[in-house]
């Protein structure tokens, strides 16, 4: 009888301790997927919050430059727009430099490899439409390179959206950053066409992308 209560227990005991290395990732794998940003990497929604409120007020003050377009020369557009793509370069690399490295999937780029890239883009791209906009006078040349600016802003935000997946970050969290991108590619496509937006639209990307960065972060940390 003994005999028989022992075996069991063996038994009993095999079947606990035989778990499926392959299964039981799998399952934390779900369970980290159901997950949303701020649950998993605390803190990081607020870097968010506080890059996107600077850039929106770059933007803003970029914008009050252009009052005096009148009086503003090539050098004076240049140190401008300079400052502006600056302001975004730091804040991005900011966020990056302070996202979660310990805790990165195997499967994960690197942000700060991202981030560079997107800078290097930014620069490339100047480069390349620099003789084609030094033919456009005033206020037309300096919507180039603002508009180019915003838009790599809204090319990050859907790059961001697609990694957060390798970190298994829910779904719904991650369109916060594909709505952001979309908006964002969107009004800067418009800028240069629309005749109001021509005179108001980078201001009105600042105030726009706060009020969003301010949302996102609403929406990214509630329960």
């Amino acid at each position: 009888m003994a005999s028989a209560n022992d075996d069991d227990v063996t038994r009993g005991g095999e079947s606990a301790t035989d778990v499926d290395p392959e299964e039981l990732q799998r399952q934390l794998a779900d369970i980290k997927g159901a997950m949303g940003l701020a649950e998993q990497y605390p803190g990081r929604a607020k870097l968010w919050l506080f890059a996107g409120v600077l850039i929106g007020a770059a933007a803003v003050f970029t914008q009050a430059t252009f009052f005096f377009a009148d009086r503003l020369n090539s050098t004076a557009y240049t140190l401008i727009w300079g400052g502006f793509a600056a302001v975004v370069v730091a804040a991005s690399w900011w966020m990056a430099s302070r996202l979660p490295q310990a805790e990165v999937p195997a499967s994960a780029p690197s942000w700060r490899a991202i981030f560079g890239s997107l800078i290097g883009f930014l620069f490339a791209a100047t480069g390349v439409i620099g003789d084609v906009a030094a033919q456009v006078e005033g206020l037309d040349r300096g919507l180039v390179f603002f508009g180019l600016v915003i838009a790599t802003v809204g090319l990050g935000l859907l790059i961001t959206g697609a990694v957060l997946s390798s970190y298994r970050v829910r779904r719904r969290d991650r369109w916060v950053f594909y709505g952001g991108g979309i908006w964002v590619l969107l009004l800067a496509s418009l800028i240069p066409h629309v005749q109001i937006l021509r005179y108001i639209g980078v201001g009105l990307f600042g105030v726009l992308f706060i009020v969003y960065a301010i949302a996102a972060y609403v929406y990214l940390t509630r329960a």
